[in-house]
C-alpha cells in the first residue's frame, strides 16, 4: 500500500458560527451579515472574518456567541486536542505556553515535547499559573471551568463540537485570526481541503462501494455517520456511506441494524474485524465474506476530527482500492 506522510490530529461548525454571529449581532445593533461571512459548500476553504463591534475594534464570535477582540496574544494554552496541531503550524513556539492533556498521548507526541500539557477542566488553578492571554476550547458539556477563567481575566475561546470537515476549516480560520496568522490559516485549509477532495476524484459515483464505519466496544456497536468526521472520512475516500440514509451522528447498532444495512465495506479499529465477523449474528454481512473487506484502522487516526482525517481518508482509499493505489 502506498503510504503518504501528512500532519496530524484531531469540529466551530457553520450552524454554530451562524448562532454566534446573529447572537453578536443582537447585542452591537449590526445586521448578522455584516459580522461573520460564511461561505457556501462550493467555496474553497471555509472560513470565518472578524467582526468590527461598535467601538470600531476587530473580534470574533465563538460557538457560544462570546465576543473574543482581536489582540496580540502571546501566551495560549491549548485546552483542545483539535488546537493542538494547528497552533504548531501557525503559531511562533514562544507563543504557546502549554498543549492539551491529549497532546502527550497522540501519535505524533514528540512535536509537543518541551510544554506542559493539562486538562483545563480540572486544573483551572494550574492553567492559571502559566498566566495565560487565550485559552483555546472545544466544550462539550459542564462550563462552569470556562467561567472561572473568564472571571480570572481570562480570554477564552470556545471552538465548539468537533462535527467533521466544515466545522473544522472553520476552526482553522478561527485560529488563524486569533494567532494574528489569517492568510497562513487560509493557505492551510486550502491545502488541506485540495488533497482531500483529490484522493477519489477519478472515481465515479458508480464505482464506490458502500461501507460503514463500527465501532467495537465490548458488545457495543457504534457508528459514525452523516454530521460526523466518520462520515466525511469514508465520502472523502470514495466510498459510499450506506448509514447516511437512515441515521444522523453516532447511531448505536444491533446486529439486525447493521445486517439491513450490509455494506461491502466496514472500516473499524485495529484488530476489531475478529470481534466483528467472528460474532454468530453478524458472520452473514457481506463485509465479512470473499467479497467483502473489513478495513482495520488505527483508532486513534479514525477519531481524530481536525488534520488526521487527511490521512484517514487517504488511508482507507488504498485499502478499498488496492488495484487504484500507487506501488
Amino acid at each position: 500500500m502506498h503510504s503518504r506522510r501528512t500532519t496530524q490530529w484531531f469540529n466551530v461548525g457553520a450552524a454554530v458560527l451562524a448562532v454566534g454571529a446573529s447572537t453578536a449581532a443582537a447585542v452591537i445593533g449590526e445586521r448578522p451579515a455584516t459580522l461573520a461571512r460564511q461561505r457556501g459548500p462550493r467555496d474553497a476553504p471555509a472560513a470565518v472574518e472578524p467582526l468590527r463591534t461598535a467601538e470600531g475594534k476587530l473580534a470574533l464570535a465563538d460557538a457560544t456567541g462570546t465576543l473574543v477582540p482581536l489582540a496580540p496574544f502571546e501566551r495560549i494554552v491549548s485546552g483542545s486536542p483539535l488546537a493542538d496541531p494547528l497552533l504548531l503550524e501557525l503559531c511562533a513556539p514562544t507563543q504557546v505556553v502549554a498543549f492539551s492533556a491529549r497532546a502527550p498521548l497522540s501519535r505524533d507526541a514528540y512535536r509537543f515535547a518541551g510544554k506542559p500539557s493539562l486538562d483545563p477542566t480540572r486544573r483551572v488553578e494550574h492553567l492559571l499559573e502559566l498566566r495565560p492571554d487565550l485559552v483555546l476550547v472545544n466544550s462539550l458539556g459542564d462550563t462552569t471551568w470556562i467561567q472561572q477563567l473568564r472571571s480570572a481575566g481570562v480570554v477564552v475561546f470556545d471552538l465548539g463540537h468537533m462535527l467533521g470537515v466544515e466545522s473544522f476549516l472553520r476552526n482553522v480560520s478561527a485560529i488563524g485570526w486569533l494567532v494574528g496568522r489569517p492568510e497562513a490559516a487560509r493557505e492551510l485549509a486550502a491545502s488541506f481541503r485540495s488533497r482531500l477532495e483529490a484522493i477519489a476524484r477519478h472515481l465515479p459515483a458508480a464505482s464506490r462501494r458502500g461501507a460503514l464505519y463500527v465501532g467495537v466496544h465490548g458488545n457495543e456497536l457504534y457508528g459514525g455517520t452523516r454530521g460526523s468526521s466518520y462520515h466525511d472520512v469514508l465520502r472523502y475516500a470514495g466510498l459510499d456511506d450506506v448509514a447516511a440514509r437512515a441515521y444522523q451522528g453516532w447511531p448505536s447498532y444491533d446486529p439486525e441494524a447493521l445486517l439491513t444495512l450490509d455494506p461491502e465495506v466496514v472500516v473499524t479499529q485495529l484488530g476489531m474485524r475478529a470481534a466483528l465477523c467472528g460474532r454468530a449474528e453478524l458472520g452473514r454481512l457481506r463485509a465479512c465474506g470473499e467479497r467483502g473487506s473489513v478495513l482495520e484502522i488505527d483508532a486513534q487516526l479514525l477519531s481524530d476530527a481536525g488534520l488526521g482525517m487527511l490521512e484517514a481518508a487517504e488511508r482507507i482509499h488504498d485499502l478499498a482500492y488496492p488495484a487504484a493505489a500507487s506501488p
